[in-house]
């Protein structure tokens, strides 16, 4: 299941790596790839991952989910 969501707070190439791999770290979750220009994540996961999920895993960081 593929999924692109909008990104806030993703300002450099560190903030993109954070995002990844605390997206990468969801269970059911294959792969995850932030686009730094486009400020989008798109992710290929076993099942429907929710925009609740995504926001708990960037919880302590600055970054968040815009829209799904």
């Amino acid at each position: 299941m593929k999924k692109e969501v909008l990104l806030d707070g993703v300002k450099c190439a560190g903030c993109a790596n954070t995002v990844q791999e605390r997206f990468s770290a969801i269970e059911g979750v294959e792969s995850a790839e932030v686009d730094l220009a486009t400020k989008k994540a798109v992710l290929e996961s076993q099942t429907e991952i929710d925009t609740e999920t995504l926001n708990a895993a960037l919880a302590e960081t600055n970054y968040s989910v815009l829209s799904a």
